[in-house]
C-alpha cells in the first residue's frame, strides 16, 4: 500500500514557509509538535514553521520537560508525556512498530485498516491495536490501559485481549483489571492530548472546507493523492483504490490533520473528522476562518475563539507554547500554538 504526498511532505523540510513540490512515499514516525525540549537522537529538536523532523527506523526520541505528537499511520497519532522515550523499529506504513523505552505514551488511533498492523513493544511485550481506540502505556508502573478499543498483549507467558476499561501490568502475569477511567480528567498527559485533538479536528474542518469549495483541482483518490498537485496551500496525502484516509496539510494551522476520504471519522476523545461531502455538517461551516470540533463539551464558537481557550488552557499547564507567525496570530490559528514542528519556536 502506497502514500503519497504533494506539497511540503512528511519528513521533508520546506523552505520557509513556502511550499516546494515533491512526490515521495511516505512513512510513520513524523514528529508533528513539540513543547518544551525533546531530542532526535540526542540531538535537541528546534521547531520551525513548516520543517517535521523525521524519526527513521532504529532512532530514538526522547522528552525531557515537555510533550511530542508523533504521526503514525493516517488517523493514528502518538503522543508522549514528559520525560519519555521510544525507539522506531519500523516505519513501514503496513507493518509500524515503535518501542516505548520510559515514562507515558498515548496512542489515538481513528482509522486502523485491516491490512495495516500497528504495534508497541515494551520490555518484552508486543501489543497490538486491532481497532479505532484511545490506548497508554506507562513505565512506572509497567502496564498499558485500554480507553476504547481492543488491544492484544503477547508475553512469553501467553496472550491477553483488553477492551475498553481495562488494564494489565506489563511487568510480570498478564492479567485483565478493571480501572477507573473518570481519573482521566486530573490526568495532564491525557488532558493535553485531548487538547491537540482538539486542533486536528479544528483543521480538519478548515481542510475539509477547503477541498468541498474547490480549493483542490480535481478530487481523485486512484493515484492515491487529494486532487492534482498544489491548490490555495493546502495538499494531501492518500492511498490508492482502498483508501480509507489520509493526512492532509493545513497551512494556516502550521500542521496535518486526518481526512476521511468520504462520511465522517470519529475520536475517541469525541471529536468528528469530516470528508469534503460531509463537512456540510460541521459546526461553524460557512467560513474557512472557523470551526469548531464537534464536540459535546465544546460550542459551536469561531475558530479563533477555540484556539484563544485552548492556548489559555494550554499556559495553564506550565507549558509555554511559544509564538506562532504573525499571520496565523492574526487570525488566532497558531497551529495550536507555537513552539511545535509546524508553528514557530517554544519558549
Amino acid at each position: 500500500m502506497r502514500f503519497l504526498v504533494v506539497g511540503c511532505s512528511l519528513g521533508v523540510l520546506a523552505a520557509g514557509s513556502a511550499c516546494a513540490q515533491y512526490v515521495i512515499s511516505a512513512h510513520a514516525g513524523v514528529v508533528q509538535y513539540v513543547e518544551g525540549r525533546a531530542y532526535l537522537n540526542d540531538q535537541l529538536i528546534e521547531p520551525k514553521f513548516g520543517q517535521f523532523p523525521d524519526i527513521k527506523e532504529n532512532q530514538e526520541f526522547r522528552t525531557e520537560e515537555g510533550r511530542a505528537e508523533i504521526l503514525l499511520t493516517p488517523g493514528v497519532f502518538l503522543r508522549l508525556g514528559e520525560n519519555s522515550a521510544i525507539r522506531m523499529l519500523s516505519t513501514h506504513l503496513t507493518d509500524t512498530k515503535v518501542e516505548v523505552l520510559s515514562g507515558s505514551a498515548m496512542i489515538e488511533c481513528n482509522d486502523v485498516p485491516k491490512d495495516n498492523s500497528i504495534q508497541a513493544l515494551y520490555k518484552g511485550n508486543a501489543i497490538r491495536f486491532d481497532k479505532q481506540g484511545l490506548y497508554r502505556i506507562d513505565s512506572e508502573p509497567a502496564r498499558l490501559r485500554v480507553y476504547q478499543g481492543e488491544a492484544v498483549v503477547t508475553d512469553p507467558s501467553g496472550q491477553l485481549t483488553l477492551r475498553g476499561g481495562k488494564q494489565t501490568n506489563l511487568s510480570g502475569v498478564l492479567l485483565a483489571e478493571s480501572f477507573d477511567r473518570k481519573d482521566q480528567d486530573q490526568d495532564a498527559l491525557y488532558s493535553w492530548a485531548d487538547r491537540r485533538a482538539a486542533y486536528v479536528s479544528q483543521a480538519n474542518i478548515v481542510s475539509a472546507n477547503a477541498v468541498s469549495s474547490g480549493g483542490y483541482s480535481g478530487y481523485g483518490y486512484g493515484n492515491g493523492l487529494f486532487g492534482n498537485g498544489l491548490f490555495g496551500g493546502y495538499n494531501g496525502l492518500g492511498y490508492g483504490p482502498s483508501f480509507l484516509g489520509g493526512w492532509m496539510f493545513n497551512p494556516m494551522f502550521g500542521m496535518y490533520t486526518y481526512m476521511p476520504y468520504s462520511g465522517f471519522g470519529y475520536s475517541p476523545f469525541g471529536y468528528t473528522y469530516y470528508s469534503p461531502s460531509t463537512v456540510v455538517y460541521a459546526p461553524e461551516h460557512g467560513s474557512a476562518y472557523t470551526g469548531a470540533p464537534a464536540h459535546g463539551r465544546v460550542s459551536a464558537i469561531t475558530g479563533a475563539s477555540r484556539m484563544a481557550s485552548l492556548t489559555a488552557a494550554n499556559h495553564g499547564s506550565g507549558f509555554s507554547l511559544g509564538h506562532s507567525s504573525a499571520a496565523h496570530a492574526s487570525a488566532g490559528l497558531g497551529g495550536g500554538g507555537g513552539g511545535h514542528a509546524g508553528g514557530g519556536h517554544g519558549k
